[in-house]
């Protein structure tokens, strides 16, 4: 087998929330928004691959660009992955004066089901004070 053609370079976006984020800049959680955000997201330049829909220990933005996607054809040329972040409690840093949050973010395939990731993921989270 020979490949003629060598590595490509594509840009993926990882951490971008939705209306329904908890904290998000986009305004009220309406129709008018989400038309927006889904034209915006339809009008990314052809160098945008894969985009990470994120949310904070859910994924109903997610969940909805995917129905768009299948049932009206919608974001036609964008892998979506779902991607829950967390917003952890303990600070970090080196400069004392300048401790930050850590925030982790889960990226999953698009191949695994909602229900998977609820079911096995998010429903048996336990919040652990230590």
């Amino acid at each position: 087998m020979t490949i003629n053609k060598g590595s490509e370079w594509r840009k993926w976006d990882l951490h971008v929330h939705t209306p329904f984020s908890i904290y998000q800049r986009f305004g009220n959680n309406d129709e008018n928004t989400w038309e927006k955000y889904i034209l915006d997201l339809e009008n990314l330049s052809d160098e945008f691959a894969v985009v990470g829909i994120n949310d904070y220990l859910f994924l109903d933005g997610y969940a909805k660009l995917k129905e768009e996607q299948t049932k009206n054809s919608r974001i036609p040329n964008i892998k979506l992955l779902p991607v829950v972040e967390f917003r952890i409690e303990k600070f970090a840093g080196i400069n004392f004066e300048q401790l930050k949050r850590i925030n982790l973010h889960v990226i999953f395939s698009d191949e695994i089901p909602l229900e998977t990731i609820q079911s096995q993921f998010l429903n048996t989270l336990e919040k652990v004070i230590i």
